[in-house]
């Protein structure tokens, strides 16, 4: 994950953390702004474009993990048992399933683990996190589950669902939904909500699965999903889906009247500087900045420097591409589905800005490269946009450009050793360089400012009308 902030070093984040966590902390409230930008992030990442289901992936990594250590070893064990434990009812609208898999009371308390006996060619398993990917991007992600005692059945409802059947894979059980998406149509996202029930068993396993995983590969899955004995517990305890939690905050506002306007070219001291503090000394300047409309004279790196095909981006002529954006309104996943508003067509610029930041400090440090971009909206700066971000909660939109314009530079790059976008090892009184590029719409390049520090201080650059 690229650092986009403060601090600079290790010693400085342990001294927030310890801050943070003190006996007197003081609960931390988030802007409108912040909460309403975070939800509509989560909702894009991999996992939520299954429009907005209940998902149970930021509870515990233990249930993937469990199934990520589970590697092919065995067969499926031959049953002849065919018995059918589980089957879809529906949640109250037309597209509203809710998946059900009765308790079985004629079981022992012997404990099972999940064994995995087979996947597609070319899938590989994360240990850390449970997901299965392949070259192509396609991915599978599985939790492996045990019913709670309390219950007598484990139920999971699934929103925005379009179809779903209920099959039998070898002796296991499959209820197989499958989700709209009007939204993100043209990617591969998670589309397939799925469920194995073994026989005579209280255990299950969710499967996620993106839309480049066939059907005929998640049977073949599911019929070689079997569980063995085992002296260890591996699976998840299922409670029931817990309710989203609701979020607030207060309205933040940035006035100009707040900030210190510098001119580029000037030196700026960071906000957190402290002479009597031997870390956080670094000063940078804006050297120059720059529009073009191509990538010309920029290596092929991503914001973190690594290497990237940016070809895709271009049209014929060398030109970057104009971003087409598709506004959507947004269904309640029970009644309605998501539905395709409006389209729009904006030419776009490539911003660059050649930064250079001095080591102020007694000791070598690392100096994170993490400018953010501002414009003046009356008397009030915004910090950079995403350009499809959302006016209110009925509304989204996607661009095709997604990938590069999310508010924050697209390319670092820098003749320095550097982790992601942080130079590394900058010795007492050192000046290094880099180079960062954001990609904007063309009718958004007057009044900009840049917090070249990138940690939300108060002190910004003018970089005026760059027609």
């Amino acid at each position: 994950m690229k650092h986009d902030f403060f601090p600079y070093n290790e010693t400085e984040w342990n001294k927030i953390v310890d801050d943070a966590f003190a006996p007197d902390a003081q609960p931390h409230v988030f802007s409108e702004r912040y909460t309403s930008r975070k939800q509509e992030f989560r909702r894009q990442m991999e996992e939520s474009h299954m429009k907005q289901h209940k998902f149970r992936m930021k509870k515990s990594l233990t249930a993937a993990v469990a199934v990520a250590a589970a590697i092919v070893v065995i067969p499926t064990a031959v049953y002849a048992s065919t018995q059918i434990r589980g089957y879809f009812q529906n949640g109250g609208g037309e597209y509203q399933q809710e998946m059900v898999i009765p308790k079985s009371d004629s079981v022992s308390d012997q404990i099972m683990a999940l064994q995995v006996g087979w996947m597609p060619d070319g899938m590989a398993t994360d240990p850390n996190s449970g997901k299965y990917r392949d070259p192509n991007g396609r991915s599978i992600t599985m939790l492996f589950y045990k019913m709670d005692n309390t219950d007598d059945a484990l139920t999971h409802t699934v929103n925005y669902s379009v179809s779903q059947e209920t099959l039998t894979c070898g002796s296991n059980t499959v209820l197989y939904a499958v989700t709209d998406t009007t939204g993100v149509s043209g990617k591969d996202v998670f589309d397939k909500d799925v469920w194995v029930a073994f026989p005579d068993s209280n255990y299950a396993v969710q499967l996620y699965a993106t839309t480049g995983v066939t059907k005929e590969e998640i049977e073949k899955i599911a019929e070689n999903l079997s569980l063995t004995p085992s002296d260890k517990e591996t699976a998840e305890l299922w409670s029931g889906e817990p309710q989203e939690e609701a979020t607030g905050g207060t309205d933040e506002v940035y006035k100009v009247d707040d900030y210190t306007i510098q001119q580029i070219g000037d030196t700026i001291r960071s906000d957190f500087y402290d002479d009597d503090d031997k870390y956080s000394r670094v000063t940078v300047k804006l050297d120059s900045v720059s529009v073009q409309d191509n990538f010309d004279g920029l290596p092929a790196v991503d914001d973190i420097g690594n290497p990237v095909d940016y070809s895709q981006y271009l049209n014929a002529d060398g030109t970057v591409k104009d971003d087409v954006r598709t506004w959507y309104s947004r269904g309640d996943g029970v009644n309605t589905l998501d539905e395709k508003v409006k389209e729009e067509t904006v030419p776009q610029r490539v911003l660059v800005m050649h930064l250079s930041y001095t080591n102020e400090s007694s000791i070598t440090q690392e100096i994170c490269v993490c400018p953010n971009l501002l414009q003046k909206n009356g008397d009030r700066l915004d910090y950079g946009e995403v350009a499809c971000e959302p006016t209110d909660e009925t509304m989204y939109c996607n661009g095709t450009l997604d990938d590069l314009k999310y508010g924050e530079f697209f390319l670092f790059t820098t003749d320095r050793d550097h982790s992601k976008n942080n130079i590394t090892n900058v010795a007492p009184g050192e000046t290094v360089e880099a180079t960062v590029a954001f990609l904007m719409d063309a009718d958004e390049l007057q009044d900009l400012y840049a917090d070249i520090l990138g940690s939300g201080q108060k002190t910004i650059v003018s970089l005026g009308d760059l027609q």
